[in-house]
């Protein structure tokens, strides 16, 4: 079936009217009649993009991107999304990074896996190869724009599924900083009387709301360097006991914290707020500056030195997870209104606390599309009291993991984020510095996630070989950047990058090649141990860079691994 210059005169016709006229509703259904053309005429091709000598098609694969440029996105959003993806069944799903100019290659690829070969039918959610849609720039994965979106989804619709992520970081807000006293030098009783005046004054609008209902405040004390040490515990304990008192706020409402200042020697300052706060039975210390101005050691220091003392030390401006959740669904919303079939977002670097914040909300707002939060493993989890990065990151993933399930939340990825580093997910060996996780704790952080009905996507420098590992052990989903792409001299959509030297382009052969070792590894895991033998010669092949001896040996697994599929979706039936 052919697009024909009539239809397509007709359907920029209506549309051109509803402008002039300016109907808002006819010029939205003229785009909808676009779209839904395209969809007709591309589910009869074989490749959905236009070809050289197919000038009909192109104007329609054009006018189809100006539609969702014009709607927003496609007209209906989807309501399957990765999530209903059945890797028991189909094997672990296959992500594959670009921005939209390999398409074809992503799509050639994973078409020509054994399994596509074996099914009855090959779609979106049975093929379980993700297009998705990220710049690769010199500092990672960055968001694409409107006309990446449009490329991806139109070569994708109805073949293969399509994700994103919208960011690594989000764009933390903030409330009002947390009003404070200053503590200047002078007589003890002269000092207290000064600082009590003025916490009548703060706390007096949290008592007396308009609702007639106290709300809760606090106010920090700060004391100026001059204010000897010895002299602070006797005036931070009067002031307590005046708060205590009650005659002028409520003390379940209303309390007192102590600001801890910055400095080189911030753990110092840090252990001494929080011995101050704990003589007194104040249990707040606001610490200046972020939790991020630690090194990751340091403040698992100080939040065990205060946890021991019942003191809770937090940042002195609070953040908003609320207002930072609103900002993370505008770029969720964004790739489910074009279409995508599962959106990631980042939290770095909100407390785990604030992340549950922000991943309630975004769960109420997706109840059905699959937003997928990640925790990167190369930036510290940090919690009111505990710090988890190092010999710690797998007790921090089944925290995190544990947090996630209670609200719902279906998909997540664990990844890395500072890519510029060289660092991977999957230790190669016991010894491995660069790696993360060894293919024990991956294998435990899976069932872990599984029985809590998590299903968690893998990715951070997985490399071919280490695809067959992944596949072996049965995880939902791996993301492959560098090992299903080829280098490639820095183009137009990239030479604004001053850093990148080349830019990395998937390949069909290396998209297939990547795609049936992670089959391989899963059928394996399956009782197809008959494989192995055909697997580790393409193993040592690509271990020592001889890519003709892989392709062979590939070329030979192929018919095997065919037979094996139709025997395991046979059983599965």
């Amino acid at each position: 079936m052919k697009p024909t210059a009539l239809q397509l005169d007709a359907l920029q016709g209506d549309i051109a009217r509803a402008v002039a006229a300016r109907d808002a509703r006819a010029v939205a259904a003229g785009w909808r009649a676009v779209l839904d053309y395209f969809t007709q005429i591309s589910a009869t091709r074989l490749d959905p993009e236009p070809a050289v000598e197919e000038p009909e098609y192109q104007r329609l694969w054009d006018m189809a991107g100006q539609a969702l440029a014009n709607l927003g996105g496609q007209a209906e959003p989807p309501v399957e999304t990765v999530a209903d993806y059945d890797s028991d069944r189909y094997g672990p799903m296959l992500g594959v990074s670009d921005e939209g100019s390999a398409t074809a290659a992503i799509r050639h690829g994973a078409l020509a896996s054994p399994k596509c070969a074996a099914l009855k039918q090959c779609t979106p959610l049975t093929v379980g190869v993700a297009h998705d849609a990220e710049r690769l720039g010199a500092v990672g994965e960055v968001v694409v724009g409107p006309d990446e979106y449009a490329a991806i989804r139109l070569a994708c619709r109805g073949r293969l599924l399509t994700t994103t992520n919208i960011g690594t970081k989000v764009n933390v807000r903030h409330f009002l900083e947390s009003p404070e006293v200053r503590v200047r030098p002078g007589r003890t009783d002269a000092i207290v009387a000064d600082v009590v005046e003025r916490l009548k004054e703060l706390f007096a609008p949290y008592v007396r709301t308009p609702s007639g209902k106290a709300r809760a405040h606090t106010v920090l004390v700060r004391f100026e360097a001059r204010v000897p040490s010895r002299q602070r515990p006797e005036i931070l304990k009067s002031l307590q006991a005046a708060v205590a008192k009650g005659e002028f706020c409520s003390p379940k409402l209303h309390r007192l914290g102590v600001v801890a200042e910055p400095g080189r020697d911030r753990v110092a300052r840090a252990k001494a707020a929080v011995d101050l706060a704990g003589r007194a039975g104040i249990n707040c210390v606001a610490q200046s500056g972020t939790l991020e101005d630690f090194d990751p050691d340091e403040l698992a220091a100080v939040l065990q030195y205060a946890a021991e003392r019942k003191v809770r030390v937090g940042p002195r401006v609070r953040v908003d997870p609320q207002t930072t959740a609103r900002h993370v669904w505008t770029g969720l919303f964004t790739a489910r209104n074009m279409g995508l079939d599962l959106g990631k977002y980042g939290l770095v670097p909100l407390t785990l606390e604030d992340q549950r914040e922000v991943i309630i909300r975004i769960q109420y707002w997706f109840p059905i599309w699959a937003a997928a939060p990640v925790y990167y493993i190369d930036h510290p989890l940090v919690s009111a009291d505990e710090v988890f990065h190092g010999p710690k990151l797998a007790a921090g993933i089944r925290r995190w993991l544990d947090m996630v399930s209670k609200h719902r939340v279906r998909v997540v990825l664990i990844d890395t984020a500072k890519k510029w580093e060289g660092r991977r997910l999957l230790k190669d060996s016991a010894d491995d510095e660069r790696g993360f996780l060894t293919e024990v704790e991956i294998e435990s952080l899976t069932a872990f996630a599984t029985e809590r009905k998590v299903k968690v996507l893998w990715a951070g420098g997985i490399t071919m070989p280490q695809a067959y590992t992944f596949g072996r052990l049965g995880v939902f989903g791996v993301y492959v950047t560098s090992a299903a792409a080829a280098v490639a001299p820095v183009g137009k959509k990239y030479r604004r990058d001053p850093y990148l030297v080349g830019s990395r382009e998937p390949e069909p052969s290396a998209v297939a090649r990547v795609k049936i070792l992670l089959e391989a590894g899963f059928l394996v895991g399956r009782g197809a141990t008959e494989l192995k033998s055909a697997v580790e010669p393409l193993l040592a092949a690509l271990a020592i860079g001889d890519w003709a001896e892989a392709a062979r040996r590939q070329h030979e697994m192929h018919p095997r691994m065919i037979q094996e599929w139709r025997r395991h979706l046979t059983i599965q039936t």
